[in-house]
């Protein structure tokens, strides 16, 4: 797993690439934590996850708690169809309340349609 940051003022922007998997979890849980803690928005584009399992899941999870209990932001974006699939077998989809753009077209979790 490949975590790329560029920052901009307050803002993050955070691109993982790769797995989103147990094999990763700790390191990524641990550097988002650094930088939701560090920046008041932190925005998380997922187009290059190529595999997310349950602890990836947790991952996001645990990341959009803590951004909340320091009332700060965290974005997720330009999410991958695994991303997708996952979240939606979970149904966290309308959770996260992000907007899913796939292909070209806005998604609709379940529970909105």
């Amino acid at each position: 797993m490949d975590i790329l940051e560029h920052q901009s003022g307050p803002a993050c922007s955070v691109v993982l690439q790769g797995a989103l998997d147990i094999y990763a979890a700790a390191d990524v849980r641990a550097r988002l934590a650094e930088l939701i803690a560090q920046h008041p928005l932190v925005e998380l584009q997922l187009a290059a996850i190529d595999e997310i399992d349950a602890s990836g899941v947790q991952i996001l999870l645990a990341a959009k708690q803590q951004a909340s209990n320091l009332e700060h932001s965290l974005k997720l974006s330009a999410h991958s169809p695994a991303v997708i699939d996952a979240l939606e077998l979970c149904g966290l989809l309308a959770y996260f309340g992000d907007p899913v753009v796939e292909f070209g077209h806005t998604a609709q979790s379940k529970e909105q349609a």
